[in-house]
C-alpha cells in the first residue's frame, strides 16, 4: 500500500521537515551537553588528583561541579527521549502514508512530547550555567588592590 503517486510521495517528505529540523537541533544540543559534561568531569578529576579533601573551598567546588554534572546528565537523558520521540512520530506518520491510518492525533502527541522533552533538556542547560557563573571564580581575592 505504498503511495501512489512520486507527487504524494514527495508532499508527504516536505511534511518531514519540521521533525527534521527539530532533530538536527537536539542532536547539535546534545554535542553541547556532551562537551560540557566532558568538561565538568575533567575538572572534577583534576580536583580529586590535588588531594586536598580538607580544603572547605575544595570540597565545595567538587559538590559544585557534582551538581552540575547531574543538571547536565538529566538535559542528556531529556535530550536523547526528545530525539527518540521525533524519531518514532516521523517513523509513525511514514507508517500511517504507507498503511492508509489516520496518525494525526499520536503524531501531534509525540511532536509535543518532543518539544516538552527537548524544552526540559533546555532548562536543565540554564540551571547548569546559572549554577557554573555563580561558582565561578578568577582567583581574585576580595579586598585586595594592586
Amino acid at each position: 500500500m505504498i503511495p501512489s503517486t512520486s507527487k504524494t510521495v514527495a508532499e508527504f517528505i516536505q511534511l518531514a521537515i519540521a521533525p527534521i529540523f527539530l532533530l538536527m537541533a537536539v542532536a547539535t544540543t546534545l554535542t553541547v551537553f556532551a562537551g560540557r559534561l566532558s568538561r565538568i568531569v575533567d575538572r572534577g578529576r583534576s580536583l580529586e588528583t590535588r588531594g586536598t579533601p580538607d580544603n572547605a573551598a575544595h570540597r565545595d567546588e567538587l559538590r559544585v561541579l557534582e551538581r552540575r554534572a547531574q543538571l547536565i546528565y538529566r538535559a542528556l537523558s531529556l535530550g536523547v527521549s526528545a530525539a527518540i520521540l521525533v524519531s518514532l512520530l516521523m517513523a509513525l506518520a511514514f507508517a500511517g502514508e504507507i498503511f492508509h491510518f489516520n496518525t494525526a492525533g499520536p503524531v501531534a502527541l509525540l511532536f509535543m512530547a518532543a518539544l516538552f522533552a527537548y524544552t526540559g533538556a533546555l532548562l536543565c542547560l540554564l540551571r547548569e550555567v546559572f549554577l557554573a557563573i555563580g561558582h565561578f571564580r578568577l582567583g581574585i581575592r576580595a579586598g585586595k588592590t594592586n
